[in-house]
C-alpha cells in the first residue's frame, strides 16, 4: 500500500482512536501525523500489518500525552469535558462511537484500560497482540479489557428514540435557536437531568454539576434571559448528538457549544463547552 493510500484509508480510524484516548482534537491530529511520519520513515524491514503498526504508534503516543497532562487535568477547574467535534468533520471514522456520553465514560477508565479497550474494540486486537504491545501477559490483557468493558457497558445503554419524540426534540431545538423560547425544551427534561459546564477557569461556568429538573430549568432560563439578545444561536450535530452553537452577534466568535444527550424518557444530560481553548478548532 502506498503512503497516500494508507493516509486515505487509515486516517479517520486512527484519528478516532487518538480522540477516544485524549479527548483533544488538535492533539489527535498531531498524534496521527506523527504516526504516519514514523511509518513512512521506518527501517526497510517488512511490516506485516501496516494498520496494526500505525494503531500501536497512535496508542503509545496517546498514552505518553495522557501521562504529561495528568496533573493538569487533575487540577482542572470544574468538570473536564472533551473537545467537541462537528458532525461534518471528515477526520472521524463514523463506525467508532465518539458520542459525548461515551467519551465521558472512557474518561473514567485508567489510561491502560482505555488503550486496551479502544484497540480491542476498534481493530479487534487479540490478547497476544495486546500483551506484546503493553509488555504484559495475555491474562492481564484479558482482565484489563473485561474490566473496562464492564465499566463501559454498564453505563452505556443505547436507546431507540421514538420518531415522534425525536420530532418534538427537533422542534424544541428550532424554537430555542430561532426565538430563545426554551419552554418546549424544558418540557423534555427528565427529573434527574444533569448539566456539566466546562469553562476551564477561563470563562464563567458552573464548577459543579447541576442535577435535577428544577435547578436546571432555573439555570437555563437565567442563561437565556441574560445572553440570548447578545448571541446568535444555531442548531447542529456535535459528536453525533444534537447541539446548539452560540456565537457573539458582533464578531461571530463561537463562545459556547451546548450538547444534548437524551434517551427514551427525555433529555438526560446537557454539556456546555465554554473553554475557548476547546472551541478554537471550530472557529
Amino acid at each position: 500500500m502506498t503512503s497516500s493510500d494508507a493516509v486515505t484509508t487509515y486516517r479517520p480510524t486512527l484519528f478516532s482512536i487518538a480522540y477516544r484516548m485524549t479527548g483533544e482534537v488538535m492533539v489527535s491530529e498531531d498524534i496521527v501525523q506523527e504516526a504516519f511520519l514514523k511509518w513512512m520513515n521506518r527501517p526497510s524491514e517488512v511490516i506485516l500489518d501496516d494498520k496494526a503498526y500505525l494503531a500501536k504508534s497512535v496508542i503509545n503516543t496517546s498514552l505518553n500525552h495522557l501521562a504529561k497532562v495528568k496533573r493538569e487535568r487533575e487540577a482542572y477547574k470544574g468538570p473536564w469535558l472533551p473537545e467537541p467535534i462537528l458532525a461534518d468533520s471528515r477526520a472521524i471514522d463514523a463506525k467508532l462511537d465518539i458520542s459525548y456520553g461515551f467519551m465521558l465514560l472512557l474518561e473514567k477508565l485508567a489510561p491502560l484500560e482505555r488503550a486496551v479497550f479502544v484497540l480491542k474494540e476498534s481493530f479487534d486486537f487479540g490478547y497476544a497482540e495486546l500483551a506484546q504491545l503493553f509488555d504484559t501477559t495475555e491474562a492481564n490483557g484479558r482482565q484489563l479489557y473485561h474490566r473496562a468493558k464492564e465499566k463501559i457497558t454498564g453505563s452505556n445503554r443505547r436507546f431507540s428514540i421514538d420518531p415522534a419524540q425525536q420530532q418534538l426534540l427537533l422542534e424544541a431545538f428550532a424554537k430555542a435557536s430561532e426565538t430563545g423560547n426554551i419552554d418546549q425544551l424544558i418540557q423534555l427534561f427528565k427529573t434527574d437531568i444533569e448539566v456539566y459546564s466546562d469553562g476551564g477557569g477561563k470563562v464563567v461556568a458552573a464548577l459543579k454539576p447541576l442535577i435535577g429538573s428544577t435547578i436546571v430549568e432555573q439555570f437555563m432560563r437565567s442563561l437565556v434571559s441574560k445572553q440570548y439578545s447578545l448571541l446568535d444561536v444555531k442548531p447542529g450535530l456535535v459528536n453525533g448528538e444534537l447541539a446548539l452553537l452560540f456565537s457573539q452577534k458582533d464578531n461571530q466568535l463561537l463562545t459556547t457549544v451546548m450538547i444534548i444527550e437524551f434517551d427514551e424518557m427525555g433529555i438526560s444530560r446537557i454539556y456546555f463547552v465554554r473553554n475557548p481553548d476547546k472551541l478554537a478548532h471550530l472557529q
